[in-house]
């Protein structure tokens, strides 16, 4: 049985970017095509998923606090979401069975705060 790592590892090292292409969009169309081929392959090998089954792996799991989607997303997202990222990826190259679930929150006081909103634009109208 071949080993999955050199196959992707021989996948990635065809991927290319011409430095002489021409000012315009010749560099962002070639990253892009790589950038398509690479989630090809992720998928085709399906690298970010994860079985519970007792295959003899130690599991890892990774938390992350979920950025509620009523706001921008900033640096600070970034900076606490690769620390996550990073240490999944290290754990999952070490051997381990590693689960990462990640989602945006939309619960708590920006819900509360919009349906409070919408009760007082509901009044407003009633009124008239």
């Amino acid at each position: 049985m071949t080993d999955p790592t050199d196959a992707a590892t021989a996948d990635m090292s065809n991927l290319t970017v011409n430095p002489n292409a021409p000012k315009g969009k010749a560099k962002r169309d070639a990253l892009r095509s790589n950038e398509i081929e690479v989630q090809a392959m992720w998928e085709r090998e399906n690298v970010f998923e994860s079985d519970a089954a007792d295959d003899g792996k130690e599991k890892f799991i990774v938390t992350f606090p979920f950025p509620y989607s009523n706001g921008h997303l900033h640096i600070g997202h970034a900076f606490s979401l690769t620390k996550s990222v990073f240490r999944a990826q290290f754990e999952r190259h070490m051997g381990k069975n590693v689960l990462f679930p990640f989602a945006f929150h939309c619960t708590g006081m920006p819900i509360q705060a919009v349906s409070s909103l919408a009760s007082l634009a509901c009044f407003v109208l009633d009124a008239l």
